[in-house]
């Protein structure tokens, strides 16, 4: 496996964390039997794009740092790879959570209660959600697990880079690439729900992340995903239409391989390049995600005391969070001490 920058992997990444944004703002419409932080007329067709959004968005994203930790492990030592974990990884969440998080569920508190106080977040605790203004990590759980992973898995990482297995994959036929996507589906059996905080299943993401690391980070195996690409994506439309209307829903698991599969056969055909803008989206993607949740939520709540059409609503709420978190960004980036609580890039 060579170690030449996949400028497709860095797309893939930026892309993802920009879809956050409508992803995000249609959960304020969402209806689907769970709540959000605040919440306004529900839609379907809000409705109908988060189901499809569930199947790969977050799994994308585990699998793609498990590709890249692979190629990260090619450079570094395990020590400073850990290191880096820490920097990357634990610090923005803890700064996160100290200081990005907090609006989040005062303003559910608000909204939900009538009343909201700042240390609510911190003493009360509840079902982790914080959609009735109590204590959540937020969006931040993917820093948290994605740290867990990082350390829990490195020896196991390192020992596979040592004994020069980086061809395990090379000869995977497509049909036992496919077959993979049954993994994630054992390991979100029932007997592993009490596993699952707040509905989110370590051991699922961590098998999508592994996936990542040890078989899609593989050079033959991603060729075969661009050249089946298509054969992929005519899967993934005819599997997710029999799980939905047949199967209604169970073994979700599969269309949601089956997603991950075409988007890394797509971006590698089509994704592959780096210019002035998709350069600036991938340096700042990792800021991005950490700010934009709260922006939402805060745009939300101004927005919606000024507009009731819903057509209104959403591209106000969409200029002002994507403006605000953009600005956000650009200001932790000149700041020496910011920089480092957020884990950016100078």
């Amino acid at each position: 496996m060579g170690t030449d920058r996949k400028y497709y992997i860095d797309n893939l990444r930026s892309f993802t964390i920009l879809f956050l944004f409508p992803y995000h703002i249609f959960r304020l419409y969402n209806g689907l039997s769970e709540g959000w932080y605040i919440q306004g007329e529900h839609l379907l067709i809000p409705d109908q794009f988060i189901r499809i959004s569930n199947l790969w968005m977050m799994q994308l994203l585990f699998t793609v740092a498990g590709i890249s930790v692979r190629y990260a492990l090619e450079r570094r030592s395990a020590g400073e790879f850990a290191k880096e974990r820490v920097s990357k990884l634990l610090l923005p969440f803890i700064f996160g959570m100290l200081l990005v998080v907090p609006v989040q569920p005062y303003i559910a508190g608000i909204i939900h209660n009538g009343h909201a106080g700042y240390f609510d977040f911190f003493t009360k605790l509840t079902d982790f959600t914080g959609y009735d203004g109590a204590f959540t990590p937020g969006h931040l759980w993917f820093l948290l697990f994605l740290f867990a992973f990082s350390l829990i898995y490195l020896p196991f990482l390192i020992l596979y880079k040592k004994k020069g297995k980086g061809t395990l994959a090379d000869k995977v036929p497509l049909i036992l690439i496919i077959l993979m996507g049954l993994i994630p589906c054992i390991v979100q059996m029932d007997v592993f729900e009490p596993l699952e905080p707040d509905g989110k299943s370590p051991l699922e993401f961590s098998a999508y992340f592994l996936l990542g690391y040890f078989f899609l980070s593989n050079n033959n195996v991603l060729k075969k995903l661009d050249k089946h690409r298509f054969l992929l994506l005519g899967s993934f439309i005819l599997y997710t239409a029999f799980m939905f209307f047949i199967l209604d829903g169970e073994f979700y698991e599969v269309a949601c391989w089956l997603a991950i599969l075409t988007i890394l056969g797509m971006g590698r055909h089509y994704l592959d390049f780096r210019g002035k803008i998709t350069s600036y989206l991938a340096k700042s993607s990792f800021g991005v995600y950490i700010f934009h949740q709260s922006w939402i939520v805060v745009a939300a709540f101004f927005v919606f005391k000024i507009a009731d059409n819903p057509a209104v609503q959403m591209p106000l709420i969409f200029l002002s969070a994507i403006s605000l978190t953009y600005l956000t960004y650009e200001i932790c980036k000149r700041v020496g001490a910011l920089r480092w609580m957020f884990g950016i890039k100078k």
